[in-house]
């Protein structure tokens, strides 16, 4: 289920520590060159000017002696939150990698075999022969924080439906919140970008749909974690929309909205598949479909992750422009 819930959208161009896309000189996820990395040694001394810290977490008070040069991370999201703020080079391993791979966002992190394959599930000797400095884990690790503690310094960090909570705690491991700010102010600032885009083009007040094929029909996303789409953006919401549902073919007929995002099952488990959609009349006879805007993504952009999210939104720009 965790899979299932951290889906995501969007393989637009958006830049790692960079969300807003508007050229400047911050790290992209292409180049992988973190902002103050050991190309700036300035940078680098400045930082390790602020350890020791203490950090402030679920399981208590934790002293960091220095900056860590090997991170491992038990909740994949976080993975992306480093990845996100150019941190990239610390993250040693990752329970769940297997997840970052299905998103074509992360590719340039996670396809190139430096970042250990911790498993899908918490694996204590998986960590131990990893012998990182720092674990950033959430709290379903909590049963198994003593033993963590014990292999290197423990920080449980409660996850969220929405990344801005987490970003910054998590950078703060690292000392580096003020990289998980700036991407927030940068994420934010393209988004409200967009929202001017969707006022223009006559989108902002369509009813939008965000689902992925699951089992013989869908699961819809509509909670917090989908607020930049509808708060933000303007894409109304359909009557009792729920936080995340299963929903039938029939059901989306019912709602018929303006605009559907589909995303295939990456997991490849759904009984309905978009080639059988395509023989439904149901399906045909929708008004996404006959207007042009059913639009096929990637599964990154309806979960928590910062990276997804700013590709969701280039998606959304590039359709507006259509």
């Amino acid at each position: 289920m965790v899979i299932l819930l951290l889906i995501t959208a969007a393989c637009g161009n958006a830049t790692a520590g960079n969300p807003s896309g508007n050229g400047s000189n911050k790290p992209t996820a292409e180049s992988q060159t973190a902002p103050n990395s050991s190309g700036n040694s300035a940078g680098d001394a400045d930082n390790a000017a602020k350890f020791p810290i203490t950090i402030q977490h679920a399981k208590g008070e934790t002293v960091i002696q220095e900056k860590p040069k090997k991170v491992a991370v038990t909740y994949f999201p976080y993975a992306d939150h480093l990845f996100a703020i150019g941190e990239q080079d610390v993250v040693a391993g990752v329970v769940g990698l297997k997840s970052l791979q299905n998103f074509p966002v992360y590719d340039t992190f996670t396809k190139q075999g430096r970042i250990a394959d911790l498993g899908d599930t918490l694996n204590l000797e998986s960590i131990l022969a990893l012998e990182p400095d720092v674990i950033i884990a959430w709290e379903d690790d909590v049963k198994n924080y003593d033993q963590l503690a014990k292999i290197a310094d423990t920080i449980v960090i409660p996850q969220s439906e929405n990344w801005q909570d987490t970003i910054t705690k998590v950078a703060s491991v690292l000392g580096e919140e003020a990289k998980a700010e700036q991407y927030i102010a940068d994420y934010n600032a393209k988004l409200d970008k967009l929202a001017g885009k969707m006022d223009q083009t006559g989108a902002k007040g369509k009813t939008a749909i965000f689902m992925m094929t699951w089992g013989k029909g869908f699961n819809y996303y509509g909670g917090v974690r989908m607020e930049p789409y509808y708060d933000r953006l303007g894409f109304a919401k359909f009557p009792d929309m729920k936080d995340w549902s299963e929903i039938s073919l029939e059901g989306v007929a019912d709602i018929d909205p303006d605009y559907i995002f589909l995303g295939e099952d990456f997991t490849n488990s759904a009984e309905l598949t978009l080639e059988e959609l395509g023989k439904r009349p149901v399906w045909n006879n929708l008004k996404a479909v006959k207007g042009g805007n059913l639009h096929v993504i990637d599964t990154e952009i309806v979960g928590p992750l910062a990276m997804g999210q700013s590709k969701g939104l280039d998606v959304i720009e590039e359709i507006l422009q259509k």
